[in-house]
């Protein structure tokens, strides 16, 4: 059997599509709306206490869910020698549109940075990779309103972990419960020699990633008749 590692990566971007942590507050608002519309259709009146009560609860409800959301951990990072694949396993016929798989020779850089549910994983990809682009504003906001309205039956976005930040190209990981040195190890026999996995003592240093660009050297005037 192969070699392989896979991890925990923290965060709804392994399923859901950018933005989509958004729709949370405007699903309880709507029902906010309706439970106060029905209060007001019944008995023509709203009780204080009844509606603190129930807008409570549902704020509540709501900030639970957000919170359960942004720090589910899926299966979603798994690398081989062939390369890395990013996103959750699935059944489905077009297994292409939830996960990407990242050859070695695509990546240009690794760094990492920990962070206190374990790292934080930036994968560069290099001028020649193959890059899944971000979907448009427009077909977005359309994957997002699908959701709004049908919200259980919702599962054709793309998820934002499969389609990288732009300039430069890369990929954010959150990868949980496992430290800087255990993933060095892990990768040490799996990606190329030449392929190095720096750790950055700070999150702010991702920034810069792009190196500064050289300075052509200066050539001296050659005396004439030469």
């Amino acid at each position: 059997m192969e070699d392989s590692v896979t991890c925990l990566v923290r965060g709804a971007a392994s399923r859901y599509p950018r933005g989509y942590l958004w729709l949370v507050p405007v699903w309880f608002a709507i029902l906010a709306g309706a439970f106060v519309l029905v209060s007001y259709r019944l008995s023509g009146k709203l009780p204080l206490w009844l509606g603190l009560t129930e807008i409570g609860g549902l704020a509540i409800a709501a900030l639970t869910l957000c919170c359960v959301l942004s720090t589910v951990r899926r299966h979603a990072f798994r690398a081989d020698s062939h390369g890395i694949w990013l996103g959750v396993r699935t059944s489905r016929k077009r297994p292409k549109l939830r996960q990407v798989h990242i050859s070695w020779p695509e990546v240009a850089q690794l760094r990492m940075v920990t962070r206190r549910y374990g790292l934080l994983l930036e994968i560069t990809l290099s001028p020649a990779a193959r890059i899944v682009h971000r979907p448009s504003l427009a077909r977005q906001a359309m994957v997002l309103f699908g959701a709004l309205i049908m919200p259980f039956a919702f599962g054709r976005g793309r998820p934002a972990l499969t389609a990288p930040a732009d300039d430069p190209p890369r990929y954010l990981i959150k990868i949980c419960d496992t430290t800087p040195i255990e993933l060095r190890t892990a990768l040490a026999a799996l990606k190329p020699q030449t392929l190095q996995l720096r750790q950055l003592p700070k999150k702010g240093a991702l920034r810069f990633t792009v190196p500064a660009p050289r300075k052509a050297p200066s050539r001296r005037p050659t005396p004439a008749g030469r």
